[in-house]
This record gives structure tokens, C-alpha cells and sequence, in this order.
């Protein structure tokens, strides 16, 4: 059985790369808020698999492939604003779903910004996993949680339907 291809899709963060003031860096790189370190030890301690890919929902771009480059910038994400992005993000993880073909799409976000992304279960037959981070700390650890499954588990049908 093959492992299966993941898009994982979390939230934007406030806290920025220094070097962002200068130039353009990539997604991953530019944020360094508590949910993007858990992913960075993920990698460090090789719990990152090439199966998994990370998209990130910004107030300021919409939807991000961690490769995509960024500029600079300071904006909260607003229910207005995550609903101005969703149509965006939605056709950006379908495209990128028709590009890869992901098995699971796991998308870990605060309530706000989970409004940039509603709908889109309807649009797409990929299985979508949908979970609240119901407060930055708990997200961590829910993401941890993920990780630590995937990397042990060649269906995520055992810890996450």
C-alpha cells in the first residue's frame, strides 16, 4: 500500500521572517508563528513526509503553495476578508488537488479564517478533514497529533474518519 498524498492547509501567522523586510522569501519560510514551528521540527526531526504538501491560507494572498513568494506585510484576517478570499481558495486547492491528485486534504484553522475555505467539500471528491484549531495551543497539539500519525500510519483513515 502506498503512502497517501496529503495537502495539509493551515493559517497565515502574524509573526513574520525578518528577512521578509527586505525581499521575497518563500510562504514556509516567511512565517514563524507557533504552528510553522511544529512544522519546522516536523522536518528538522524528519516527521515530514514527501507525501505531505503545505498550503497556507493568508489574509493578505488568499491561498499560498509553501513555494509561492511573499512580500512583506501586516493584515488580520476579517469575516469579510476570508470571504472576499474564498472563491480563490478554492479554485487554487482545486487546481493544485487536479495537479496532485491528493488522497486527504487536512485543513487546521481558526474559525475566521475556516470561512475562506467553507465550501469547498462540495466542490471537490477528495476526502477533507475540516478541524477548528479551537485556540493556538490546542492547534499545536492537533497538529503534532497529525503528524505524529501520519508519519506512522499508511491510512489516515485509522486515526482521523
Amino acid at each position: 500500500m502506498k503512502k497517501p498524498k496529503v495537502l495539509l492547509i493551515i493559517s497565515c501567522g502574524k509573526k513574520k521572517a525578518l528577512e521578509l523586510q527586505n525581499r521575497e522569501i518563500r510562504a514556509s519560510e516567511a512565517y514563524k508563528g507557533p504552528m510553522f514551528q511544529v512544522i519546522r521540527k516536523a522536518k528538522r526531526e524528519g516527521r515530514w513526509s514527501s507525501h505531505l504538501f503545505l498550503g497556507i491560507v493568508s489574509a493578505k494572498y488568499g491561498f499560498l503553495r509553501s513555494t509561492d513568494l511573499i512580500k512583506d506585510y501586516d493584515l488580520k484576517m476579517t469575516e469579510n476578508l476570508a470571504r472576499k478570499h474564498n472563491s480563490q481558495v478554492i479554485q487554487e486547492v482545486i487546481r493544485w488537488n487536479k495537479e496532485e491528485e491528493f488522497d486527504y486534504i487536512y485543513i487546521l484553522m481558526g474559525k475566521t479564517y475556516l470561512k475562506a475555505i467553507e465550501g469547498l467539500k462540495t466542490h471537490i471528491d477528495t476526502k477533507i478533514i475540516v478541524e477548528n484549531m479551537g485556540g493556538l495551543g490546542v492547534g499545536q497539539q492537533k497538529l503534532v497529533r497529525f503528524l505524529e500519525n501520519l508519519s506512522r500510519t499508511k491510512s489516515l483513515e485509522d486515526f482521523l474518519f
